[in-house]
């Protein structure tokens, strides 16, 4: 059930089972994941269904560093989380892209500095199909030649052994804004408290936690939550956030892994500085499998370019991926031709674009769009500011920079992508060695990682903060490594087996 929190009166205390923070894709899979418990679950979520300027103004921080767009534009606090930020494509659904992350992204190949997952990819790989699910995806399957269709095929990329081609699948916001949504208001066991900022979390002995600190949105009512378990799921800046706050209450430290809280700050930056001149029109007609269509059984897909196995394990470089859209034509005689015929619409950039009877006059190329790994930096992270939010708590300040080590492998990526679609005869590969990658995917991660033990991250690999006995956290904060991939199809997978965790505790 949902209830709004301004009808709480000051003081007010809630008891439960276990308690979440956030209701965005990884608490509500938390929360979905302990139905058949019965547990009595309270869902703390600091935004409500509708947009709030003053809700979202809670999101305002600083950042310190390269541009980074702002950690308000990139946040969003309501029930769905980010998912209200989704955009809505051609057949006016809102929805994004899904990838599981690479069996290698959790090879513990980090170095003796920082190493990498303490799970093995088997453990993760047993919870995404219920994650497909959660998302309202297909089946489990990423490879790029399972997809292919008459018409609909991907490139001959040859036995060049760089690039291979798989998918994303495109999953609806409505999954999460409506279908579980509903699920989670009609549970007679789950108490969805809108309008609730949780502020920070008492220490009690034992290490243990025994409440959460709660102030209401718009009346600053003070509410606590006493749970035997609680479980923060509220993004990779405000987990640091609170965390931060809840040390700085006890005295400075919150589990033995406090040395790492807000460090390792993770984002997939993109860069668009390669464009594939295509030899002929063929490469155009066969481009279709790269944009978004309806595969089979009505799973919504579409193509990208991928490191092999074989290049990611050998390499040494980061992971990445390559989005294939087009490149428009310069303004010229074709858009002079298009004018006189009356035909005033601009050709789509973005997903689309092609269709069996695409005119490839309207581009003359293709834009090589790449989002990247980022590797973990320490230096990369969320700390406290000195200015306050309108709560008088300190704001999140993220640190955040683009190395030039970072920017060397760019450039080595660069160079051999080029090379190996022009190996693969598709055309000529052009690079603007001025552009610098857009940091903001919106993909926060890394803020809580997840390490063996406490020298080397906040939680363990059951999401339990080291030295605390009751207290978890779930969502991309808890990634050691980020890989290329959109992380919310991994927030699910863990966040179900955190869940599965949590009901045999209960």
């Amino acid at each position: 059930m949902q209830f709004d929190s301004r009808e709480l009166a000051d003081g007010a205390v809630l008891e439960c089972d276990v308690c979440i923070v956030g209701a965005g894709p990884a608490g509500m899979s938390v929360a979905l994941g302990l139905l058949a418990a019965r547990a009595r679950v309270v869902v703390l979520e600091s935004g409500s269904d509708g947009p709030s300027p003053d809700i979202q103004a809670l999101n305002e921080g600083v950042v310190v560093g390269g541009p980074y767009l702002g950690l308000r534009a990139t946040r969003h606090r309501g029930v769905g989380g980010t998912v209200n930020l989704w955009n809505t494509d051609l057949c006016g659904i809102t929805s994004a892209k899904f990838a599981p992350l690479d069996d290698w992204d959790l090879e513990p190949a980090g170095t003796a500095e920082l190493p990498g997952w303490p799970l093995d990819y088997s453990v993760l790989r047993r919870y995404y199909d219920a994650a497909q699910d959660i998302c309202g995806l297909g089946p489990f399957r990423y490879d790029g030649a399972g997809w292919a269709s008459a018409g609909r095929s991907p490139w001959p990329l040859g036995e060049q052994g760089l690039l291979t081609t798989r998918i994303y699948q495109l999953g609806p916001a409505a999954q999460f804004l409506d279908v579980h949504r509903r699920t989670l208001r009609g549970a007679p066991d789950v108490r969805l408290q809108d309008h609730a900022t949780c502020t920070g979390l008492v220490l009690g002995a034992g290490g243990r936690v025994t409440a959460a600190q709660v102030r209401v949105t718009s009346t600053g009512a003070r509410v606590s939550v006493r749970s035997r378990v609680f479980v923060l799921a509220s993004g990779a800046v405000e987990n640091a956030r609170i965390l931060l706050l809840s040390a700085a209450a006890a005295g400075g430290e919150l589990g033995t892994g406090s040395a790492w809280i807000g460090h390792g700050f993770m984002e997939h930056p993109r860069d668009s500085a390669l464009t594939l001149k295509p030899r002929d029109g063929d490469v155009f007609a066969r481009a279709g499998f790269y944009d978004f269509h309806e595969a089979a059984a009505g799973v919504r897909v579409c193509g990208r370019l991928a490191l092999t196995r074989e290049a990611a394990r050998a390499g040494g470089l980061p992971n990445m991926s390559v989005t294939v859209l087009p490149h428009s034509r310069p303004s010229g005689a074709w858009r002079s031709m298009m004018r006189r015929l009356g035909i005033a619409r601009r050709p789509p950039v973005g997903y689309g674009w092609w269709t069996a009877t695409a005119d490839a006059g309207a581009y003359d190329g293709f834009r090589l769009l790449m989002n990247l790994e980022q590797r973990p930096r320490r230096q990369n992270r969320v700390v406290l500011a000195s200015a306050r939010d309108p709560m008088g708590l300190p704001l999140a300040a993220l640190h955040w920079r683009w190395s030039p080590e970072e920017q060397s492998e760019l450039e080595q990526l660069r160079v051999r992508v080029a090379a190996a679609l022009e190996s693969a005869a598709l055309g000529r590969v052009e690079c603007d060695t001025s552009a610098v990658p857009d940091p903001n995917a919106h993909h926060h991660a890394g803020t809580t990682r997840m390490a063996e033990t406490a020298r080397w991250g906040v939680v363990d690999a059951d999401c339990r903060v080291h030295g605390l006995e009751n207290l978890y956290v779930a969502g991309a904060s808890i990634f050691p490594t980020a890989g290329f991939a959109n992380p919310t199809l991994t927030i699910v997978a863990l966040a179900t087996r955190l869940a599965e965790c949590l009901r045999r505790r209960i």
